[in-house]
């Protein structure tokens, strides 16, 4: 079972209240509802109901707020629960309320949030802990810029896209920066984004340029791509190169070694994993059966 940052952070504060044993039958209560893993997890990418329950019921639960708007008063009510507070219906956060919020010692996770301004953004930057706002649609260079100062985990999966300006101040967060929903990136984001020395998810991303393997393949830090699913020969050579280095999450159709041998035929077009001739036999991939079955574009 893969157990996300935010199941992690709950089970980890609660182990501090409670001792070891009682996590671990919280854990065997997850492995026996379903678990917290990414493949549990719902469409929206919200931790399933399996979780939340049990996290209030063995953790006392975290605070739930489901008003469209909130106050400051309210804000510092609800960031007074350790475990974290769930804002399933905030539809708009000013900065007062982001400032009480952000004293909160727990996860914040705002569920329906799909604008944040950047004087918000610099309050809830302060806070330490994991922060979702996997509802923005898009994201300003300047929220983004101040949003970067964050230390703890921030997840911004309901970004389709970015800019390169916002790619640029993302890339100076230290901390784990999921962007799952990233589809289209384009070359210069992505090489930008792999500056990020913190763990960096991009498991929304299917393909990459050769220039664009290059630079996540030579990061320091984690990254995670389980999505990619067509490369270029170019780009799935610079990818193999690198399979199997440490903190590189990668599909597990990609081989983690070439044959010595150069295949017959200059391969230049997509390699898509949807053919079954990619399939890897074991932990190798075969050129020469490469070479003679895969499709490539233009062909």
């Amino acid at each position: 079972m893969v157990v996300v940052p935010s199941c992690a952070l709950a089970l980890d504060s609660f182990r501090q209240r409670t001792g070891a044993g009682m996590v671990l039958g919280v854990v065997f209560a997850l492995v026996a509802c379903g678990g917290c893993s990414p493949s549990s997890m719902n469409a929206d990418r919200s931790v399933p109901r399996s979780f939340g329950w049990l996290n209030d019921c063995l953790c006392r639960g975290t605070s739930h707020h489901d008003g469209t708007t909130l106050s400051p008063a309210e804000a510092h009510r609800l960031a007074s629960n350790p475990f974290g507070v769930s804002l399933r219906k905030l539809r708009s956060l000013d900065a007062p309320a982001a400032r009480e919020l952000a004293a909160c010692r727990g996860f914040l996770h705002f569920a329906c949030l799909e604008t944040l301004e950047p004087t918000a953004a610099a309050e809830l930057a302060r806070h330490g802990e994991d922060l979702r706002l996997d509802r923005l649609e898009s994201l300003s260079a300047d929220t983004a810029r101040v949003l970067s100062q964050h230390t703890g985990a921030l997840h911004l999966n309901g970004l389709r896209s970015i800019d390169l300006a916002t790619a640029q101040a993302l890339a100076t967060h230290e901390g784990f920066l999921a962007l799952n929903g990233l589809e289209g990136a384009d070359e210069g984001v992505i090489e930008t984004l792999s500056r990020h020395r913190g763990h960096l998810c991009i498991n929304g991303v299917d393909s990459l340029s050769a220039r664009a393997a290059s630079a996540i393949m030579g990061r320091e830090g984690h990254a995670s791509l389980h999505g990619l699913s067509t490369l270029t020969y170019e780009s799935l050579r610079i990818i193999v190169g690198g399979n199997g280095r440490p903190g590189i999450d990668l599909p597990e159709w990609i081989p983690t070694r070439f044959p010595a041998h150069k295949p017959s035929a200059e391969m230049t077009g997509p390699v898509d994993r949807s053919q079954p001739a990619i399939q890897p036999i074991g932990r190798s991939f075969p050129l020469a059966l490469a070479a003679s079955s895969l499709a490539l574009a233009g062909k």
